[in-house]
């Protein structure tokens, strides 16, 4: 098989939740048939099939919020605080020197990363406001029609600053739309009237039939105002239910079992996703605690078993809201199942469902083993959930509508002097 053709078979699969091995028939790029494999040992590659030899097979992994544009910014901002405050102040800094060259040049560093370890649809924010302009939305909507064949890129026009307090803000959302922005959305907690920022997101969302996505209620306890109730009246009353989706949701790690539930039921019924930002939260939340330090993550696993669409994400990568990343969504999973203390098998594929196939309904897409869902899967190597999250492989095949679009294989090379040579070097070290 060579490393760009088009397969009809993936055979002798592990699927995530399922036993015994399977054979995935593909045709058009879309999956025709899943059906247990014909023989536990697969022979010898023919010419259109991948035998996987019992390796585990995921639908491609999804990252449903991540700022592309402000990726890989730590040699030029320097933390000091390290808070939410400082990262704001410097990053807004930092923008002030955007390009066109420079965010196209960092956000490809991080798709081609997010490839190569098995990402095949993403949402990206594109900062938009008076310091950066649409630069990043014209940035953005070029890479994503240039990755187009290995990663499905959905671009969201993002005020990071507010609205109602930058002048000429709702315009330049309009012309990012109009531009081919996929979908809409802002920081409501940035904005000094963040009930009419709701509203104005939701404006452009109707007027241009958009998804929208919030960054909502990054803060504990009381600390803030919550305004989810806000979204969900104004998502029900717009008739947009299943197209919000809303990002960090930290305040919901500070609720009680019935306060959680009750929140879970308002969100079901409004149809809202929810994307818990684990790296990026565990690092901002809880600073002013001096003892039993809160995690600030949004417990999406309880979330899910209520009903809600929910899910995780990487959010920002080697930044000064989140210093740490590569575009590995096998990682955040890993760290998601640490801090949520996600330990049993189920949990496990559970988890690497939220990686795949409900991070990306969240965002609106169909994303599946099923039969008649785009062939875009990953290829790990091992054989369970539990082996995926304990120790993320490094060896991994990606296809993105059938077709093998990246492989990545793992070399060590080891070198282990001979006993003569030790012997050798001792009796000349002792001889000195």
């Amino acid at each position: 098989m060579t490393e760009d053709s088009c397969l009809c078979r993936v055979d002798g699969a592990t699927l995530c939740g399922e036993d015994g091995l399977w054979d995935l028939h593909i045709e058009d790029g879309r999956v025709k048939t899943v059906q247990p494999a014909k023989a536990e040992v697969c022979g010898d590659e023919q010419p259109g099939v991948l035998n996987v030899g019992d390796r585990l097979v995921l639908p491609g992994f999804v990252d449903a919020h991540v700022h592309l544009d402000k990726a890989y910014l730590l040699d030029r901002c320097c933390a000091k605080t390290g808070d939410f405050t400082e990262a704001l102040e410097q990053t807004m800094a930092a923008k002030r020197n955007f390009s066109h060259d420079d965010i196209v040049q960092r956000a490809r560093r991080m798709i081609e990363n997010a490839i190569a370890f098995g990402t095949t649809l993403l949402r990206t924010h594109a900062e938009v406001d008076h310091v950066v302009g649409l630069t990043a939305v014209q940035a953005l909507l070029a890479l994503r029609d240039d990755y187009a064949w290995a990663l499905t890129i959905q671009v969201a026009a993002f005020a990071q600053e507010g609205i109602t307090n930058v002048a000429g803000c709702v315009d330049l959302l309009r012309k990012a739309l109009e531009m081919g922005c996929d979908v809409i959305g802002s920081a409501p907690y940035c904005d000094p009237d963040p009930i009419q920022n709701i509203c104005q997101v939701f404006d452009l969302a109707q007027k241009f039939n958009c998804a929208v996505d919030f960054h909502l209620d990054y803060h504990l306890g009381d600390e803030k105002q919550s305004h989810l109730h806000s979204v969900l009246q104004e998502t029900i009353r717009r008739g947009w239910e299943r197209r919000v989706c809303l990002g960090h949701m930290c305040r919901l790690s500070s609720l009680d079992t019935d306060e959680l539930q009750s929140v879970a039921n308002a969100l079901r019924q409004a149809g809202v996703a929810v994307l818990a930002l684990p790296a990026s939260d565990i690092y901002m939340m809880a600073r002013g605690d001096s003892h039993d330090r809160r995690r600030g993550v949004c417990p999406v696993h309880i979330l899910e078993s209520l009903g809600v669409c929910a899910s995780f994400a990487s959010n920002n990568v080697q930044n000064l809201f989140t210093f740490t990343g590569d575009g590995d969504m096998l990682k955040v999973a890993t760290l998601t199942a640490q801090l949520l203390q996600l330990g049993s098998r189920t949990s496990h594929a559970e988890c690497l469902q939220m990686a795949t196939s409900k991070a990306a309904h969240a965002i609106g897409v169909s994303h599946s083993l099923n039969v008649g869902c785009p062939a875009d899967l990953v290829v790990l190597d091992c054989s369970s959930p539990t082996e995926a999250l304990a120790a993320p492989p490094v060896q991994r095949t990606v296809i993105k509508r059938g077709r093998v679009v990246a492989r990545t294989t793992k070399h060590t090379s080891f070198f282990k002097s001979c006993a003569e040579c030790r012997d050798r070097d001792g009796s000349q070290s002792r001889s000195r």
